[in-house]
Formats: structure tokens, C-alpha cells, sequence
């Protein structure tokens, strides 16, 4: 039987500004989308990252405003890795089109480049490419299609270089706002889309979506962001440490290359310490196997070795060392228990 919690594998911290804007919100009588902090939360954003953005309910609803401010549709393709969470085809499906798997690079865990000129053809609307655990995927403008980077979990950890952005504020990103989300760059008419796609007369230029966030989700966003920089150095700083003593990678999360996950996530559930599974690869997903062609080997290669590990700034020092500790041992008693399963059998002398 598992041991209690005590390493949760995220948890915000909301120890700043959080509350007081808060009950602003609740003094004031905003809570839905009208109030100040969304307009405040988008000129803090922009100002800190260098980039035009609005926010979202969530960085899917910002990946699909993405591909419907492009216009992608029935009859397109849009090329995604085969290693990522499954928003980023589902989004593709969602507008219409036809999401293409691409395999990844070892290297980077991103999509591998060499492998997009067998796949781009005249159908290529997009690419999104994914900077997977905070790891920078490399750059895609170079394939003449716009690129839309999900970035959903590398805020702060990778530059915007593709058409646009997206990000992801979940209770266990960089920056949360609880649920909610941000689309940078040059997006178009996005926030038409965004906002529903009515005019001050209810009148619909397009058909139009609610993709808005809450006064509410900005408020909480709008204090993160004051506090930023200190909330990643810290995750980054867990990161570095983990890659110090551990094989494997990851910013956002760091991934444990321990070749069994399954049996290290049972070890480090006894010891009280949450982890998580590596995405399940597109191709091996039931709702997304129809689209799979060719073989996956690195995206299976990772998946099938790695196992996430607490990594946020709610990680002390001391939980971090007992938890390199209890992968260290298990890594250990791996490595002997293969050493003696590849050991010659020995003849017996008698």
C-alpha cells in the first residue's frame, strides 16, 4: 500500500498577491471575463515576454485559436510530434484537419527535422512543433509554413521564434492561473474568435467561440507574474540539481531515465512521493491511432524509460535530496539486478 503524500509532484505557490486580488475581485463584483485584471494581466505579460498575447481559458483554447486565426480547415495537415500531450492533435482534429505525426529527435525530444521534408507537402498548413518538459525544441521557421509553438510548459525556459505561441497556466505550469492560458505573437483575429465573434449588436461576424478568462483566473495570474522570475529560477534550479545526480531531462518537469517507470513510480509511491508518467506517444493513443503512419522509435524509447519527477519551486532542498536518494537506489539495484541477468552462465566444477 502506497505511503501518504508527502512530496506532492506540483503545487503552486500563490503566496504572493494572489489573495489580495482576489478579494478585489469579490469586493468589486467582477468575476466573469469583464473586471480589470485580464486587460492588466495582458500588458504585464506582454511587457515582461516581448510579445502582443491575449489570455485564454486554457493552452488548448489557445492552440485552437491559433489554427482557426490561420484559417486551417478540412483538407489541411498539420505536422505535430508524436511525443507530446494529446491537446496538440486534438486541437488539429477539432478545426478539421489532419494531424501528422512526426518522430522525435533523441537529442532534443522535439520533432526531428530531417524527418518533416518526407511528410510536408502542399496539404502542410502548420507546424507545432512542442518544447516537451521545458526542453527547447529548436527552431521550424526555416520549412516555409507558419509554426505555432506549443509552449504550454516552457514558459520563461525557451524564446517565442515561430508565427505565434501558446501557453498553458495549470495548477503545475511555470505561471498559473488555475486553469487558463495565453496565445502570443501575431494571431490575427483571434480574439474575435476568442470573444465569441459578436459585435456590440450581437451581431456575428464569425462564428465565434468562448475561449475568454475570468477576472478571477487574471487576478491570480497578474500576481504570479509579479513574482515570476523567483517562481522559475527556483523550478530551474530543482532541474539543474535533479540532472546533477540523475540520468534523464526536463525544466518543467525533470524525466528520470530509469528504464523501468512503472517500478520506480511503485518505489517512490511507498516513500510518499508522487511522479508521473512520460506522455503516451500519439501513435499508441486509441483516439489518435487512425493518423499514425511509419514507425515512432524514439518517441516509444522515451515513453517506455522515463518517469517525471517533482520539480516545481513548492520542492525543498531536503524533499529533493530524499527523493534522489530513493531513485538512486532504485537505479542501483536495477543496474545490479541487469548485471546479473547479462553476467555468461559459469560452468560448475564439481
Amino acid at each position: 500500500m502506497a505511503a501518504p503524500v508527502q512530496i506532492p509532484l506540483a503545487k503552486p505557490d500563490l503566496s504572493g498577491n494572489e489573495r489580495k486580488y482576489l478579494n478585489q475581485c469579490i469586493d468589486e463584483g467582477y468575476v466573469t471575463h469583464a473586471g480589470r485584471f485580464e486587460g492588466e494581466f495582458e500588458k504585464a505579460f506582454s511587457e515582461r515576454f516581448k510579445t502582443p498575447c491575449i489570455a485564454t481559458s486554457s493552452g488548448t483554447g489557445a492552440l485552437h485559436l491559433a489554427l482557426l486565426s490561420l484559417g486551417v480547415g478540412p483538407g489541411d495537415e498539420v505536422l505535430v510530434p508524436d511525443l507530446t500531450f494529446g491537446a496538440t492533435a486534438s486541437v488539429v482534429l477539432a478545426v478539421g484537419a489532419r494531424p501528422v505525426f512526426v518522430d522525435i529527435d533523441p537529442s532534443t525530444w522535439g520533432m526531428d527535422k530531417n524527418r518533416i521534408f518526407s511528410v510536408l507537402n502542399r496539404k502542410t498548413r502548420a507546424i507545432i512543433p512542442v518544447h516537451l518538459y521545458g526542453e527547447d525544441a529548436g527552431t521550424y521557421t526555416q520549412f516555409g509554413v507558419p509554426v505555432i509553438e506549443d509552449a504550454c510548459e516552457s514558459l520563461g525556459m525557451v524564446p517565442i521564434r515561430g508565427q505565434m505561441a501558446c501557453y498553458s497556466f495549470y495548477g503545475n505550469k511555470p505561471l498559473t492561473t488555475g486553469e487558463g492560458g495565453m496565445l502570443c505573437g501575431q494571431f490575427g483575429n483571434a480574439r474575435d474568435w476568442r470573444d465569441g465573434g459578436f459585435d456590440r449588436d450581437y451581431r456575428n461576424t464569425l462564428p465565434g467561440l468562448n475561449y475568454r478568462m475570468s477576472n478571477l483566473q487574471a487576478a491570480v495570474g497578474l500576481a504570479q507574474i509579479e513574482r515570476f522570475d523567483e517562481l522559475l529560477n527556483r523550478r530551474l534550479e530543482n532541474s539543474q540539481r535533479y540532472a546533477e545526480f540523475l540520468p534523464g531531462k526536463g525544466k518543467w518537469l525533470f524525466a528520470v531515465d530509469c528504464g523501468d517507470p512503472r517500478a520506480l513510480q511503485h518505489h517512490l509511491e511507498d516513500n510518499g512521493i508522487q511522479s508521473r508518467p512520460v506522455f503516451t506517444p500519439l501513435h499508441l493513443s486509441p483516439a489518435f491511432r487512425p493518423y499514425a503512419k511509419g514507425k515512432y522509435k524514439n518517441s516509444e524509447e522515451v515513453w517506455m524509460n522515463h518517469l517525471a519527477l517533482p520539480t516545481g519551486p513548492h520542492l525543498t532542498e531536503e524533499q529533493q535530496e530524499k527523493v534522489i536518494d530513493c531513485v538512486s537506489k532504485f537505479l542501483q539495484r536495477s543496474s545490479k539486478r541487469n548485471h546479473k541477468l547479462d553476467a555468461p552462465e559459469r560452468s560448475i566444477v564439481v
